[in-house]
């Protein structure tokens, strides 16, 4: 099976994606590995056409397993089998214990599977390009070895720089760096009929409660330019349960 890699990294820099290709380029030849400098440009305009990188997977789309993993292989054997190489080469001395799966998702009609790694250690959770590259390397070699189906593709990525946070346990892992949180009306209004969106900094947290305060960013700052947060806002907390939270992204404050 010949491979082709191709690799984008958006204009902040904060985000790589790397996308591997079953697809035979039209030399038929095996494609150039991410970072050669003889990478043939046909080869690129032909995964472009076939593959819309900017296609996004929110996490509502997928099952949670047991571990926080998001994972939907939509029934097929190629999902289960891409998957199951992704565990084995994650698990192998290279990588064991430095990443892990944060999703995986096929997209049956377009014979794609879309995968996302997890850098644990990382101060974002995003790998590095290199590292990415090794490890979709890794992938391609043992996805080669199973037979896997030539007009499949398989693109991997990190979460990004405005990853969904798995709740709740990543709301400690990522305590330090601003999020987006939608909570549930009530802890804060017993009368809501709605959920509440704020920016938020965590001013403390423990294995049952979480106490919020808001970020000094533009959207919590008045709207005269220049202006810095007031006293009601930097003094702004709320304390509630865990499970009150619906959802939380990293932050980006552009």
């Amino acid at each position: 099976m010949a491979t082709g890699i191709k690799t984008i990294v958006d204009a902040r820099g904060m985000f790589v994606r790397t996308f591997a290709s079953s697809k035979k380029n039209k030399a038929g030849e095996k494609g150039e590995a991410v970072g050669d400098d003889d990478d043939d440009d046909d080869d690129d305009e032909e995964l472009d056409e076939d593959f819309d990188v900017e296609e996004e997977v929110t996490m509502e789309e997928f099952d949670d397993d047991d571990s926080g993993t998001y994972i939907d292989t939509a029934g097929t054997i190629y999902g289960d089998v891409a998957l199951k190489c992704l565990q084995e080469v994650l698990d192998s001395a290279e990588f064991k214990g430095q990443y892990e799966i944060f999703s995986l998702k096929v997209n049956e009609s377009r014979r794609r599977v879309l995968v996302s790694i997890d850098k644990v250690d990382d101060k974002f959770g995003s790998p590095t390009l290199d590292e990415l590259t090794s490890i979709v390397r890794a992938h391609n070699a043992l996805l080669e070895l199973k037979g896997f189906p030539d007009d499949v593709a398989v693109e991997t990525a990190s979460p990004g720089a405005t990853r969904n946070l798995r709740l709740p346990r990543e709301l400690e892992r990522f305590s330090e760096l601003t999020m987006r949180v939608t909570y549930k009306g009530t802890v804060e209004k017993p009368d809501a009929k709605s959920d509440i969106t704020k920016v938020v900094d965590i001013d403390e947290i423990d294995d049952s409660e979480v106490v919020f305060k808001l970020a000094d960013v533009e959207e919590n700052r008045p709207a005269k330019k220049g202006q810095g947060m007031n006293k009601k806002s930097r003094e702004w907390r709320l304390r509630m349960p865990l499970d009150a939270v619906v959802r939380a992204n990293l932050f980006i404050d552009i």
